[in-house]
């Protein structure tokens, strides 16, 4: 499977272990995902319409204004590996500092200009489709 290009999120929902499904960035969320031909990769994923931070720089918001930034973003980087059926990536760098240094192992089923990465935790299965940009 060649994942090489820019893939453009068309939904991230989870399903709990009683069934239950969410969409952590709500329905419409907006991503982004990039695999290079040398092995690098990226995903942005956010919540749509997100407010602007007040005032001329970052580091002058208000605490609220940064948890809710923080809190409706997501974001990593770093290098990547396709093995049977699966992706894994090598973060490098996160939004979320505990991310950095893991290993991501995503289930990957591709059709066309359709990618699909899923992968449990916490008796919760996410889904990320994706289509090609």
């Amino acid at each position: 499977m060649n994942l090489v290009g820019a893939w453009r999120l068309v939904e991230w929902r989870i399903v709990g272990a009683g069934g239950q499904v969410s969409h952590p960035f709500g329905t419409d969320a907006v991503g982004l995902l990039c695999y290079t031909p040398d092995g690098h990769m990226s995903a942005t994923i956010a919540r749509a319409g997100r407010a602007p931070l007040p005032g001329t720089s970052p580091r002058h918001a208000p605490p609220e204004a940064l948890a809710e930034a923080f809190t409706s973003f997501f974001a990593y980087a770093g290098r990547y590996e396709v093995r049977d059926g699966y992706v894994a990536h090598d973060v490098e760098v996160a939004l979320n500092p505990a991310f950095a240094g893991t290993v991501q192992v995503r289930e990957l089923n591709a059709d066309g200009d359709r990618l699909v990465l899923a992968a449990g935790e916490d008796g919760r299965w996410h889904t990320l489709i994706w289509r090609r940009s």
